[in-house]
């Protein structure tokens, strides 16, 4: 297969991509997603039939409208990414008396000390998300009956960012795609005011969308 067919298979496959995904069309006109992995993800499903750097030229080549030139990419605005593992969720059926366990047990956490403590609540069910450290002792709080579901062995990604962030418009989108494309499944995302994130992976995707996000600050 000769230059001109690589070309033109890469440009079509890239035309493809680009046209059936809006996030990435968007992300790609506002400069805010790593052009490197969107061409790595294209050529692997691809499998081979054309190379990464036809498919790079062709992403750099499709005609979006630019939007660079008014917002930075969300690599900018990274403040800080921490890492801990070892976190487990539980789900819980709600009701006030588990509210009222809840609340003497997290009475006793040290949250200043790095311990994690978490609830987030509806009508019917209460989630909480705690550290293995203190997972045997909550559980020792409540009766088997009143749980629903326990997700193990994940870890937690922090990422604080400056409160201007409610006002910027793909971030949390540009963040999804980048670890999307290298085959992170995110199992929790949550926002805690302006300027914080937190995200929950598997423990064995934990180092990948640690380094992910990490090369994303660079951009």
């Amino acid at each position: 297969m000769n230059d001109i067919t690589l070309t033109q298979n890469a440009t079509t496959l890239v035309r493809m991509a680009i046209e059936r995904d809006g996030v990435l069309r968007h992300a790609l006109a506002r400069g805010i997603v790593n052009t490197r992995a969107v061409a790595r993800d294209i050529e692997m499903k691809a499998n081979g039939a054309v190379s990464f750097d036809a498919v790079l030229s062709a992403i750099r080549r499709y005609p979006v409208a630019s939007g660079t030139q008014e917002h930075s990419g969300p690599g900018h605005t990274i403040l800080k990414l921490s890492l801990k593992n070892r976190i487990t969720v539980v789900s819980l059926k709600n009701s006030h008396e588990l509210q009222n366990t809840i609340l003497r047990f997290s009475s006793e956490i040290n949250s200043a000390s790095g311990e994690t403590f978490r609830l987030v609540t509806n009508m019917d069910t209460a989630s909480v998300t705690i550290d293995t450290r203190n997972l045997e002792r909550f559980e020792s709080f409540i009766s088997n009956s009143q749980v629903n579901r326990k997700m193990t062995g994940l870890a937690e990604i922090v990422i604080d960012m400056p409160i201007e962030i409610e006002k910027t418009e793909g971030i949390l989108s540009s963040i999804v795609t980048e670890l999307s494309m290298n085959d992170v499944v995110i199992r929790q995302f949550t926002t805690i005011g302006p300027g914080r994130m937190i995200i929950l992976v598997d423990e064995s995707d934990a180092t990948r969308a640690f380094d992910t996000l990490q090369k994303l600050g660079s951009i």
